[in-house]
């Protein structure tokens, strides 16, 4: 597989929103956000066969991880 981790330092994903960060239209950030960003990433990971996946803790950012077979 190859794998590529993106890591930020910002606020974290709260345990309450965790299940629905990749639900089209779902966003925390009120008339700023769409809430399409990581519903489209997650359509054009699984298209390509990868996986995707998140590690957050509040207050100290979040890791996505994508995963994808080797060609």
């Amino acid at each position: 597989k190859v794998r590529v981790e993106i890591e930020d330092t910002g606020k974290g994903i709260p345990e309450d929103k965790r299940q629905r960060i990749f639900e089209p239209f779902f966003t925390t950030k009120g008339v700023k956000g769409t809430g399409l960003g990581l519903s489209i990433v997650r359509q054009l990971v699984w298209k390509n066969k990868g996986e995707i996946s998140f590690k957050s803790k509040v207050g100290a950012g979040t890791v996505f991880i994508l995963e994808f077979p080797k060609a």
